[in-house]
């Protein structure tokens, strides 16, 4: 699957995806186009980029195209069937007692500093003071590419299982074990439906 030219292989990347609607002004307010849109976004970092895997196409034209020609998207059919519930909840113990205490005690060294008022107050706000302990962290522009458009309704089981076949072709583009998906509480319901049903498929 062609990816844009600034996602690279090997680097951790996260796909949001959402509908986009395009409210065309029709007389009887129907007829109006749905579609999906999706970005991969990788944090920045230093050193040279890896040299891309076989099956990641990255060949550009001679000449670039002024123009776009159109086509037409056809998804393939997904018949849901017998619905499929979650699967039996496990529960695993994570200890947090370590990160909670280092957050509680840079928010007590915060409150400290900000009773101590003499004439001007010094200590900046609770944003601007963890900012200020954060300094010398440094901060790389993220990556972010567009995907190709799905031209079709969010709410359409096929539109997600397609949005799923395209997520997991990009994982195996680049080479990656995993690949995080992120999306609204809506489109949410309907991943995770289609997940439970195919989880061979989508591992």
């Amino acid at each position: 699957m062609p990816l844009p030219e600034n996602i690279h292989p090997y680097v951790s990347t996260t796909l949001p995806y959402d509908n986009i609607d395009r409210l065309e002004e029709t007389l009887s307010g129907g007829g109006t186009s749905y579609r999906v849109n999706g970005i991969a976004i990788q944090q920045g970092f230093f050193g040279p980029h890896l040299p891309p895997s076989a099956n990641l196409s990255t060949v550009k034209p001679k000449y670039p195209k002024r123009s776009v020609n159109p086509f037409a998207l056809v998804l393939p059919d997904y018949n849901p069937g017998e619905r499929t519930g979650p699967p039996l909840r496990q529960y695993v113990e994570v200890n947090t007692e370590e990160v909670m205490r280092n957050a509680w005690q840079k928010n007590l060294l915060w409150i400290i500093a900000r009773l101590h008022v003499s004439i001007h107050q010094k200590t900046s706000g609770w944003t601007g003071f963890n900012i200020s302990t954060r300094k010398e962290v440094t901060v790389l522009k993220d990556s972010i590419g567009y995907l190709p458009t799905i031209n079709a309704p969010a709410t359409n089981l096929p539109t997600v299982y397609e949005i799923l076949s395209q997520s997991e072709k990009i994982r195996d583009s680049l080479s990656l074990k995993s690949i995080v998906l992120v999306c609204d509480q809506a489109l949410y319901a309907k991943v995770t439906e289609i997940f439970w049903k195919k989880k061979e498929q989508f591992s």
